[in-house]
């Protein structure tokens, strides 16, 4: 069976009907970002480096194990530290740039941890490359310098407390005592330790030259085609999710899981004001060709089934259902058989109306026992192409078919068309002819069609390509697998000449043309 889950195929036939979506919105947004940078103003960064020491003075003297930190954690904490206004403004005051403020230089800068390093990264982005190269050195230094400050802080506040003590002493007279001379002894090990302390942060790579980050159209551009390429495809199959109809013949093959019987095209524009039954007024015309392949078709399909009585019918009005089984009918007489042409729309018939039949008895009188079947059934003869309507009859007619109208339309079809009076009616008719062909009503609108198909051998769909959607077809198909007859195709309707057979067209010429062009050599 086939799937009816869109495949490799399905997609690439989606790309290929939108490749001008795609092929437009890669130039699109190309040019956009080729333009939008060509009108920013340049901009320049450059970086330097600072490491990020662990080491714990205080600790290795005092022969204590420091306490174990995340480097991580410590590198994103360092970072944020590195983005206060005190730091950015001890910055400015290095590089000695006027007319900056600290906000501006937290905004046009950034500081970045290492993943795999104990390394800060500073850089900063100005519109002059002298003035980033200053910038990025002078922030890196008042880092390391802030920080210094920072690691030393206790030890000073230390030292500070112990001067108090020593002033007090020695105004007191005591600077010959041995609390004096103990006080005097740790400060001078703590001046020792802050000489040694220094900073955790050092400086390893100074800012050196700036590189330009933009305008950048080239690199600019690119990205923006990549991101054009993957806006069109997603709006490519938006717009094949929004648009339900079904373009193509294969898809209505496939999702209906049957084979295809026949393609017919849009009749000439002279016949579909008349009654649309080419085979009848021009048999040998290239609209006629496409309604003889099918009858071929059908009896191939047909040839191991055998079925007899088989119902036309489609999703929903307006198909070409009728139109299609009356030429049909017309073919295959024509080609000899004894076709039966049955009206079962019982709420809307059209074949009073292609065949021009009038008001008259039909389906419904016979069913009543109002009158016989050989009172109902209506022939049409099938004259030679180009023949008048001799009535003797004389060498004329070429084939006859029989044509059975609905007759009086009945009051409840639904119950009509599941009576047994009209069972034994289509018995009746299977006895009488090779081939019953009966217009049924679409089978998805009314119940009549699915009561009619537990009646007859065989059933024929009918869909209108411009009209077929996608969740109709899934409708129809879910339907036909619940019928109880047997599924013999598909007949596509409203196609245009490219999607016909592509044969046979040259042959459909009247007698007269053809000795009027061997008249001519």
């Amino acid at each position: 069976m086939h799937s009816t889950e869109p495949g490799l195929t399905h997609y690439l036939q989606v790309l290929r009907r939108g490749w001008w979506i795609i092929v437009l919105t890669v130039a699109l947004t190309t040019s956009v970002a080729v333009y939008a940078s060509k009108r920013q103003s340049a901009l320049y960064n450059s970086s330097a480096d600072v490491f990020l020491s662990a080491q714990n003075l205080a600790a290795s003297v005092s022969n204590i194990q420091a306490p174990s930190t995340d480097p991580v954690r410590d590198g994103a904490t360092q970072a944020d530290l590195a983005r206060t206004p005190a730091v950015a403004q001890r910055a400015l005051r290095l590089a000695r740039v006027q007319g900056r403020s600290a906000a501006s230089l937290l905004s046009n800068s950034s500081v970045s941890p290492a993943a795999n390093a104990d390394i800060l990264t500073f850089s900063v982005t100005d519109q002059s490359p002298q003035i980033a190269e200053r910038l990025a050195g002078a922030y890196a230094t008042a880092y390391t310098q802030y920080r210094r400050k920072l690691d030393t802080a206790s030890i000073v506040n230390a030292r500070r407390q112990i001067r108090v003590q020593l002033v007090k002493l020695k105004a007191a007279g005591e600077q010959r005592g041995a609390v004096y001379a103990s006080l005097f002894e740790k400060d001078q090990q703590l001046q020792t330790l802050q000489a040694l302390q220094g900073s955790n942060a050092l400086l390893v790579r100074s800012a050196s030259g700036a590189v330009q980050t933009q305008p950048k159209p080239t690199r600019n551009g690119a990205l923006a085609a990549m991101l054009g390429l993957v806006l069109g495809v997603g709006l490519v199959f938006l717009r094949d999710a929004l648009n339900t109809r079904v373009r193509t013949a294969g898809e209505v093959l496939s999702r209906l899981d049957l084979p295809q019987l026949g393609r017919i095209p849009e009749p000439p524009r002279r016949l579909r004001s008349g009654n649309g039954i080419v085979m009848l007024t021009d048999p040998l015309s290239p609209a006629a060709e496409p309604f003889r392949i099918l009858a071929t078709n059908l009896d191939f399909v047909n040839l191991e089934r055998n079925a007899r009585t088989i119902m036309f019918t489609s999703a929903t009005h307006g198909e070409g259902k009728s139109t299609t089984v009356a030429n049909l009918a017309v073919a295959l007489a024509r080609g000899g058989r004894r076709v039966i042409l049955a009206d079962l729309d019982v709420r809307k018939p059209s074949l009073d109306r292609l065949f021009d039949l009038g008001e008259r008895p039909g389906i419904t009188t016979v069913v009543l026992g109002h009158a016989s079947l050989d009172d109902v059934l209506v022939p049409i003869p099938l004259l030679d192409p180009g023949a008048t309507n001799d009535p003797t009859g004389n060498g004329s007619v070429r084939g006859m078919a029989q044509v059975l109208p609905v007759g009086p339309l009945p009051p409840n079809p639904a119950e009509f068309v599941g009576s047994h009076a009209l069972g034994a009616l289509l018995a009746e008719l299977e006895q009488r002819a090779d081939l019953v062909l009966i217009d049924t009503p679409p089978i998805l609108d009314l119940s009549d069609a699915m009561t009619l198909s537990a009646r007859v051998d065989g059933l024929v769909v009918v869909t209108r390509l411009p009209v077929a959607k996608r969740a109709m077809l899934a409708e129809l198909h879910r339907v036909l697998a619940t019928a109880p007859t047997m599924k013999l195709g598909v007949v596509l309707t409203g196609t245009t000449t490219g999607d016909t057979y592509g044969y046979g067209y040259g042959y459909g010429v009247s007698e007269s043309s053809r000795q009027t062009q061997e008249t001519r050599v």
